[in-house]
């Protein structure tokens, strides 16, 4: 009876003992090996694509509140309830919603201060698309190029020359999944050579965002396509990509990204920054908690794996919102996107980090001001205990987000030893540390 009991004890004992050690976890940081240089922590402005008018409330709120220094402004060339004769070459410009993005733009640089701007289109009339009829994988007629060129010349001239707004880069939206239209490769190269050589001899800046494919896998193969033709290199900007539909990817694939615009000596952008691209089909989707979370998880390993210099929320206006429409009610992918705008923002040198356990993210950074940020997100359900280690301060203060308190701010919480600390960390939670001078 005694050995039973001996033998029963020694399981309870081993199994809380595994309890115990699941719920640590061991995190490295090495600020001497230096990752990419954060340029912006920017938004989607896409709402003239979606609805009758550029700018909405939560736009004006999300510029208000983050200044974001890069954006991507839609531009809608398929006007809605109108014939495409009625508004054919310079008339293009004259159009309402279309002065609206303009004023936009103005008011986006004068008031706000943001500073590069992306334009892309989505979808065109059909008098360019070779199969009318169709919905999506909508082809663009060769013959239509010329046409076409002309009018977003038209539109860039206007920007700079009456809107003082220079349009940094363009792209087609996700041109290689064709959701709306749909550009191989090769035509891809054909209409940048055309445009490209247009926009320089107009005296235009803008520069072709290079593939700004629909995921992240694929991104490279339809990337070094395009860069097959050396010709066009002198008309291409940053490497771009959106990462939809890349929850369950290794991570490899975000470093494949990382790893060609290195090669390339590209700027690797990720310009929708989403995880389900048909979260619009469940109601209140972006209201949740799991949103929030999910959100995060794909925010990280974009900026972690991917090396993302410039991310581009989707979106800072009343699409996959992160407030409500009155602006009154903030949802948790909010304060989840404050982690980024507050902490991660703009000349925030990544170094390189590691975590003993996957379910505990980590992405390390010196802030431009010097100050040392570690963001965690523990993905467990249950509390870990995290032994941190390669960062030194003597008042280290925490920002923390769960599901039962959206923005909790701890000051002073606890130092280092021998640039060694332990931090506590709350089940499912996002948690920003900084290190003080």
């Amino acid at each position: 009876m005694r050995i039973k009991s001996s033998i029963l004890l020694f399981v309870l004992i081993s199994c809380f003992s595994g309890i115990l050690f699941a719920q640590k976890a061991t995190v490295k940081i090495y600020p001497e090996i230096k990752k990419q240089l954060i340029q912006s922590i920017g938004g989607n402005y896409c709402q003239a694509n979606y609805s009758a008018h550029a700018a909405d409330a939560i736009g004006n709120e999300t510029l208000r509140e983050f200044h974001p220094s890069h954006v991507r402004v839609a531009l809608p060339v398929r006007l809605r309830n109108m014939k495409y004769e009625d508004y054919r070459g310079t008339n293009y410009t004259k159009q309402p919603l279309v002065i609206e993005v303009l004023d936009e733009l103005k008011r986006m640089k004068n008031e706000f201060g943001v500073k590069n701007f992306t334009i892309s289109v989505w979808d065109l009339p059909d008098e360019f698309i070779v199969d009318p009829s169709q919905k999506a994988q909508r082809v663009v007629k060769p013959e239509a190029y010329d046409e076409l060129i002309q009018l977003l010349t038209d539109f860039f001239l206007k920007a700079k020359n009456e809107y003082g707004v220079e349009v940094d880069q363009f792209s087609f939206n996700e041109s290689d999944g064709g959701y709306q239209i749909i550009f191989s490769p090769e035509a891809t190269i054909a209409f940048v050579k055309k445009a490209g050589m247009k926009w320089a001899e107009s005296g235009l800046k803008t520069k072709f965002l290079l593939a700004d494919t629909a995921q992240t896998k694929g991104t490279v193969e339809f990337a070094s396509r395009i860069m097959a033709d050396a010709t066009i290199w002198k008309y291409i900007g940053p490497l771009s990509f959106h990462c939809w539909w890349s929850e369950n990817i290794p991570d490899s694939e975000f470093e494949r990204i990382a790893g060609f615009g290195k090669a390339w000596n590209k700027e690797v952008w990720c310009a929708e920054l989403g995880f389900d691209a048909m979260a619009w089909k469940i109601k209140d989707m972006n209201k949740s908690w799991d949103y929030a979370l999910r959100f995060a998880k794909i925010s990280h390993r974009m900026m972690k794996y991917a090396e993302v210099e410039v991310s581009l929320y989707w979106t800072w206006q009343d699409n996959y919102a992160i407030m409500s429409a009155d602006t009154k009610t903030k949802y948790p992918s909010y304060y989840i996107t404050r982690h980024q705008t507050e902490y991660m923002n703009t000349g925030t040198q990544v170094v390189h980090s590691t975590s003993s356990d996957p379910e505990i993210l980590v992405i390390g950074g010196i802030s431009a001001d010097g100050k040392r940020v570690l963001q965690l997100i523990n993905m467990k359900k249950e509390a870990v205990s995290v032994d941190v280690s390669g960062f030194e301060s003597q008042q280290i203060d925490v920002t923390s987000t769960t599901e039962a308190n959206n923005w909790e701010i701890l000051k002073g919480i606890t130092k280092t030893k021998n640039g060694k600390t332990e931090f506590q960390v709350k089940a499912q939670s996002v948690n920003t540390f900084v290190f003080n001078n």
